[in-house]
């Protein structure tokens, strides 16, 4: 025998129900029923068809509306006829069973059941394609969610689905998170954002912990938002309880209608949807926190271990210096020249500071394209400049509660120098388009100009000059320390060790070759030319000639009259691409200067990549 209820008419789900012989099916407006009615004459328990002694039967539970079978209203239990209709308000269900009847003995069983298998054939392809498109919105919301780097962006997705998928008139989003707080968010785009969103579904869906649905209430909730509404659905944004602890209340997402009554699967497509959301943003929180980890944070590992190598009593002297400012709060100025390791410096003062904890954020203002440079210190909203598709937290807001490192500070140009040394005194600052936010940031700039020199040509100011200038810690050159040699060899050729997998040693005759030489591009320059020595070394010990010194004069330790600085930077050029396998992009990063710039220098010093003669 086989039976089932098909809704002919009205909102419900499902569409199809297959009837069992063991359990009754249970009919009515609640959620947790077999079949489920959305009618305002319908129930919570409505009705229950049951098997009992070879036949099907219609129970009523209805005290109120009651049931109709073939427009009869029905007082006790009947039994149920193949192609019978039972109504509940506006709702219609057939009753089919496949069972061989008196009346046409004549067709088949298996005739009987593809017969009606042709006849609901419609019905079911609909249930399926509608199935498959739910699972695709979700599937395709979460894909995009991936992509999406603003939380607002990620409820404005979210939101434009419901609004579609439910038919609702209008969807809200309410924050209830205290971590990241976000404004109340409103569809259609026409909303007015003065729109109640009740504060009563909030606070049930908060105290329950689940779903609010208006139409399933046994006892109304009474609130004025709500009077105009014919239904109403509240589901709470929550992340769900890991073993890190309990879920977190993000928010709570509202549905409202004036004219009709939400149905099952709308109601249960959004906790689906909402469930999705909840997630993409925990997710989104993670990812930020891991990418600004990984990507500007720099944090210190090594709590006991020194950053800066050496022994000389000038760097002794610079450590000395780093213990005595970094638990200050005021700003510091690091100076010396290129490859000298200032960067190093600013580690170490935030590996030492009170706010090693918090991250530190490193800049290079040269690399800051002067048009974006305020979008890039300070922010922007959505919108705020062309191709701004997105809000961006700036790098002072990163470095909240830290360390802004702004390396190379002599690059910023006049404009972006005032608002820095506006947030250096107000401890504020002014997203492009946004809100005036406070931040508490130390900031640590270094250069290698003569700021001094340039504040009197005009190209620093003057104010900002001495804000930044309250603690100055100068890096001496390398060819100032040469006693640091055999200790800075060392530590690359160990480092170079673990990335190799091959263990690399040096003898006397080369560090005798390095100590005489001048070593213009420092410590950098150092890194490089030992790189360049172990991928030429023929064993692994290095060898005075696999140290390739770009200039012949080697022999003195005197810095020559006639150095040119041209040729230090030609020699820097050749070196960045020949070990990057001539991929300019990749040269431009090592050197830390645009690709239009590097191929104006290659074009300058003529620098081409040799291509062997075939012959």
């Amino acid at each position: 025998m086989t039976a089932r209820l098909v809704l002919e008419l009205g909102i419900g789900a499902p569409l199809t129900v297959l009837l069992s012989q063991e359990l009754p099916i249970r009919i009515g407006r609640n959620p947790d029923n077999d079949l489920i009615i959305q009618d305002e004459h319908a129930s919570r328990f409505h009705a229950e068809v049951y098997f009992d002694s070879g036949t099907f039967f219609l129970k009523n539970h209805s005290k109120n509306n009651g049931t109709r079978l073939n427009g009869s209203r029905i007082s006790s239990e009947v039994v149920l006829i193949n192609q019978c209709k039972i109504n509940i308000g506006d709702a219609q269900i057939r009753f089919e069973n496949a069972a061989i009847s008196h009346e046409d003995s004549s067709k088949t069983l298996p005739e009987l059941e593809l017969q009606d298998e042709g006849k609901s054939s419609k019905s079911d392809t609909f249930v399926t394609e509608f199935l498959h498109d739910e699972l695709s919105l979700l599937f395709s919301y979460v894909a995009d969610s991936v992509l999406e780097n603003n939380p607002r962006d990620l409820v404005g997705k979210a939101l434009e689905i419901l609004l579609k998928r439910t038919r609702a008139e209008k969807v809200g989003f309410l924050s209830l998170d205290t971590k990241e707080f976000m404004l109340k968010q409103m569809l259609p785009a026409d909303t007015s954002l003065d729109l109640v969103l009740s504060k009563t579904l909030t606070k049930e869906v908060v105290a329950r912990e689940k779903t609010v649905w208006l139409l399933q209430e046994q006892v109304g909730i009474e609130a004025e938002s709500l009077r105009s509404m014919k239904d109403a659905v509240c589901l709470l944004v929550k992340t769900k309880a890991s073993e890190s602890g309990a879920g977190s209340i993000l928010g709570a997402v509202h549905l409202y209608h004036s004219r009709r009554f939400f149905n099952f699967k709308e109601v249960r497509f959004a906790e689906f949807l909402v469930d999705c959301l909840a997630n993409s943003l925990l997710v989104l929180r993670q990812r930020r926190a891991l990418e600004a980890d990984n990507k500007r944070f720099k944090f210190v590992e090594e709590k006991d271990k020194g950053l800066i190598i050496g022994s000389s009593k000038l760097v002794q002297k610079m450590k000395l210096e780093i213990q005595r400012v970094a638990l200050r709060t005021a700003p510091v100025l690091i100076t010396g020249d290129s490859g000298v390791g200032k960067e190093l410096v600013a580690l170490e003062l935030h590996k030492r500071s009170s706010r090693s904890a918090a991250p530190m954020v490193s800049v290079n203002c040269a690399t800051i394209s002067p048009g974006l440079a305020d979008a890039e210190l300070f922010g922007n909203e959505k919108g705020a400049y062309t191709g701004a598709d997105r809000a961006n937290t700036g790098y002072f807001q990163q470095a909240d509660d830290g360390i802004l490192f702004l390396d190379e500070v002599g690059e910023l140009s006049q404009e972006c120098q005032a608002k820095l040394l506006r947030t250096l005194e107000s401890g504020k600052i002014r997203p492009l388009r946004g809100k005036e936010i406070s931040v508490n940031v130390r900031v640590i700039s270094a250069t290698n100009r003569d700021l001094q020199k340039e504040v009197k040509e005009g190209r620093f100011r003057e104010d900002l000059f001495y804000r930044l200038n309250t603690c100055v810690i100068k890096v001496p050159a390398l060819k100032e320390r040469l006693e640091d040699l055999a200790e800075l060899v060392d530590f690359f050729l160990n480092r170079f060790s673990v990335e190799y997998r091959k263990r690399f040693l040096f003898g006397p005759e080369v560090l005798e070759k390095l100590k005489k030489y001048h070593w213009p591009g420092n410590i950098r320059q150092l890194k490089s030319v030992l790189e360049s020595g172990v991928n030429r070394a023929e064993s692994e010990t290095l060898m005075a000639e696999d140290i390739d010194i770009p200039t012949n004069d080697a022999t003195g330790g005197e810095v020559p009259k006639n150095i040119r600085l041209t040729e230090v930077e030609s020699w820097a050029i050749k070196i960045a691409l020949e070990r990057n396998g001539w991929n300019q992009t990749q040269a431009a990063k090592v050197l830390g200067i645009h690709r239009e710039t590097l191929l104006d220098k290659m074009k300058k010093y003529k620098i081409a990549k040799s291509i062997p003669k075939t012959s």
